[in-house]
């Protein structure tokens, strides 16, 4: 594998367990559970449930990048699957949020830079530069 792909494999790394760490601020930032209280005992059960296994998924896959550049391994499976998640997010950002707040174009950004982020850390690899 080479240097600059141990690089760009890392990087996407550490953006997924910056994820993680927003997503488990969640509680704290929206005041869960009593916020979600509202929508009912069973949807405020699933929303939290999904938010502990998505911090989960980015946990896992931030190190698993970290560890394989680390180690001087491919990551293009993992960093392609990657760059879908996040190209799915952006893609998801105006349809289920839209662009109204200024909150919402910024994460969009976000999201795209993610995407942007794995998918060079895939295609270097494929490339084996």
């Amino acid at each position: 594998m080479s240097h600059l792909h141990s690089i760009a494999a890392g990087s996407a790394g550490l953006y997924d367990l910056a994820f993680a760490g927003f997503h488990i601020a969640f509680w704290q930032l929206f005041h869960w559970p009593d916020s979600l209280a509202p929508s009912g005992r069973l949807n405020s059960a699933v929303t939290q449930t999904l938010n502990v296994m998505l911090s989960y998924v980015f946990i896992v896959a931030g190190i698993a990048l970290i560890a394989l550049a680390a180690l001087d391994r491919d990551a293009v499976f993992l960093a392609a699957a990657g760059a879908g998640f996040w190209a799915l997010r952006a893609l998801l950002q105006p349809i289920l949020f839209g662009m109204q707040s200024r909150l919402s174009p910024t994460m969009f950004v976000i999201f795209v830079f993610g995407a942007t982020l794995h998918g060079l850390a895939a295609g270097v690899g494929l490339l084996g530069a």
